[in-house]
């Protein structure tokens, strides 16, 4: 670049002021170039500098360069200031159930050149290494290394059908569910514990069913299995309609939170900070809805 600079600019002088660099700076890099090529570049005088054929045929390859450079400049200056390119998100098996699907059209339809790579996956993926761009997570980031915003926030219950508490009896303490079959879905809580608040933390010992699935866990609690500890808003339709029963509230006021992750420093990229903000702005804590509503996504969960 130096070199290209002295050829176009015709001095060393214009050359370091260009550059922003001092004149003896640049004489510097053109030595060490004429040293690095084993051949004269320029021809010197105190009046004028003239290019030598050797100079002349790496000069035209260097014009070419730096207007890739600039072309390359341009590009990154636009990554910063407009949303575009290809945008990859991780995002878990249950992220349709957290409405977190349903607001990627609307995001797409306001920013046409950006291309989003959804991935569903229960993972914890290594963002640091450049696979995804952002990841959806619930409950707490699991790298410090990663920058992230919390989207929103979920309650938590205890439930149970009524024909499980007509046959087994309903809990009166935290202490009282080792007594009782629990259905335990591991997305949420750790497997062998439920942390019912900051702090209480009671084991989960009884129960035929352990499942990653927010579905299977639903149905498993409706059918009599037993106690499970889920967000509200996926029962509380099931709960208007006494299908299941809330127990033991007063000792719960554990949220599950739901956090969009990323490198730091990705945040700068303009298609990371508009989909950062428009999640921020857009995603709700989930409302009631009905069964169909709440269930009728096609996805494993």
């Amino acid at each position: 670049m130096s070199f290209a600079a002295v050829v176009s600019t015709g001095s060393f002088s214009a050359a370091a002021k260009w550059l922003n660099c001092s004149k003896a700076a640049v004489s510097r890099q053109i030595a060490q170039l004429e040293s690095d090529a084993g051949t004269k570049l320029l021809d010197r005088t105190t009046r004028s500098i003239s290019v030598t054929p050797a100079g002349q045929q790496i000069y035209d390859r260097c014009a070419r360069i730096i207007d890739e450079v600039n072309e390359a400049n341009q590009v990154m200056a636009g990554m910063l200031t407009t949303p575009r390119g290809d945008l990859k998100v991780n995002a878990p098996v249950v992220a349709s159930l957290f409405r977190v699907t349903e607001f990627i059209p609307q995001f797409l339809t306001q920013h046409p050149d950006v291309r989003v790579h959804l991935n569903l996956s229960d993972s914890q993926v290594d963002l640091l290494r450049g696979h995804f761009d952002a990841a959806f997570w619930v409950g707490e980031p699991y790298d410090s290394a990663l920058d992230a915003v919390k989207l929103c926030e979920y309650d938590m219950v205890l439930a149970g059908s009524p024909d499980y508490f007509a046959k087994h009896g309903t809990p009166s303490s935290p202490a009282e569910l080792k007594e009782h079959d629990c259905v335990v879905e591991t997305h949420l809580s750790r497997p062998g514990e439920w942390q019912l608040s900051k702090d209480l933390v009671v084991p989960v010992v009884r129960g035929q069913l352990t499942s990653n699935s927010v579905r299977m866990t639903r149905q498993a609690i409706l059918a009599g299995m037993g106690i499970a500890f889920l967000p509200r808003f996926l029962l509380e339709q099931d709960i208007a309609g006494n299908r299941l029963e809330v127990v033991l509230s007063n000792h719960v006021s554990a949220k599950v939170p739901l956090y969009l992750i990323f490198p730091r420093g990705n945040y700068l990229l303009a298609k990371v900070k508009a989909f950062v903000d428009f999640l921020s702005a857009n995603l709700p804590s989930a409302k009631a809805r009905s069964d169909d509503e709440a269930f009728g996504y096609a996805d494993a969960s």
